[in-house]
């Protein structure tokens, strides 16, 4: 390991045993979704979140909730937790391993079950885990800051495996009736979309070729910024707020004019890890929206070529990474071929990724 300015470096191997995506329900059109908002509360956004989607381009997400109330939790068996549960099951299922085989059980989410206990202890009471726990409260980044925890705990766990799980539960933050109001919650409605996505990890196995992650990175950028995004309520700053909405405050302008900056601090970051793009062959961005292609495509080799999922599921935050990654695991790469992950978060403006090989 080495530290330069702003940014942690992890030259360390991770070998990837399985890795797995849940999502809630069946798929769901922006029109569709639109239309029952519509019929349900009176409120007419089709148009408009029709136009929102051509620029975003994302045409379908997975909810956790019903949209039966303006207000509501997760439907029964969609929760955050049982979300991750079902993932880590999945990616254990794929590694030929069970949920007692495991050394620890890392999760990172912005929208938990409850405030207390932490979601991942309920998400290893779901999988019958009773080993230790993590769990980071962090949004986009948070794959990065899990998976560089479980590099460290791979180098003493004596070989056995670690899975790590981020899921998300946006969509109950969201009142149909203030995107009528409010052009941020129009964006927060086309945008997001729930899920969770797993992996499971280990130190490198030297006598088997097996998938892996090396060169992991990690920083922040210095910009004395408020948050592009951020969820006040709840908190102990705000425990009892009169009138207050549980909602994301969505700072649009500020993550449109500085989103660049930090795919680009995890760009010069990955240079300095002695990753060369030529040798890639593909690039997964965070899933913001569903352009990311024509975005990076100037910074990059013409060869290149990223990976888009948010047109399909939305932006789903702790998720998005892992549930983009296990999509290509499973559909676009072919054995030899590299794929560098950049991270990008706009609640604090902290980037990271790491090199992905596929066996």
């Amino acid at each position: 390991m080495n530290f330069v300015p702003n940014t942690w470096m992890d030259c360390r191997t991770l070998a990837v045993s399985g890795a797995a995506s849940a999502l809630p329900g069946e798929p769901v059109t922006t029109r569709e979704l639109a239309e029952r908002i519509a019929e349900r509360f009176g409120v007419d956004l089709t148009r408009r979140a029709l136009k929102m989607e051509r620029r975003l381009n994302i045409h379908r997400r997975h909810l956790a909730r019903d949209f039966a109330a303006c207000q509501e939790g997760t439907r029964p068996g969609d929760g955050n937790a049982d979300l991750a549960a079902r993932a880590v099951r999945a990616a254990l299922n794929q590694a030929g391993l069970r949920a007692s085989d495991l050394a620890y059980l890392i999760g990172h989410t912005t929208t938990p079950d409850e405030p207390l206990p932490s979601n991942v202890s309920r998400v290893a009471s779901l999988l019958g885990y009773r080993g230790p726990v993590a769990e980071f409260r962090q949004a986009c980044t948070g794959f990065v800051n899990a998976t560089l925890f479980a590099a460290g705990l791979c180098a003493t766990g004596g070989g056995r495996p670690i899975a790590v799980v981020g899921s998300e539960t946006g969509s109950v933050f969201f009142d149909p009736t203030r995107a009528a109001e409010d052009s941020a919650q129009l964006v927060n409605f086309v945008q997001m979309g729930d899920g969770a996505g797993a992996i499971i990890l280990s130190g490198e196995q030297t006598h088997t070729r097996t998938p892996r992650l090396s060169r992991l990175y990690h920083g922040r950028l210095e910009t004395g910024l408020p948050p592009g995004l951020r969820l006040r309520t709840g908190g102990s700053q705000a425990p009892h707020s009169p009138g207050a909405r549980a909602e994301f405050d969505h700072a649009t302008g500020l993550v449109r004019e500085h989103g660049g900056a930090l795919f680009q601090a995890a760009l010069a970051s990955a240079h300095a890890q002695g990753i060369d793009l030529t040798e890639m062959h593909y690039v997964l961005p965070h899933q913001a929206n569903g352009r990311m292609d024509t975005l990076l495509a100037s910074h990059l080799p013409a060869h290149v070529r990223v990976v888009v999922h948010a047109d399909r599921v939305g932006n789903t935050g702790s998720a998005a990474i892992w549930l983009a990654l296990d999509e290509a695991r499973r559909n676009v790469l072919t054995a030899g071929q590299c794929l560098l992950v950049l991270g990008a978060e706009s609640t604090n403006y902290s980037f990271g990724g790491f090199i992905y090989e596929h066996v």
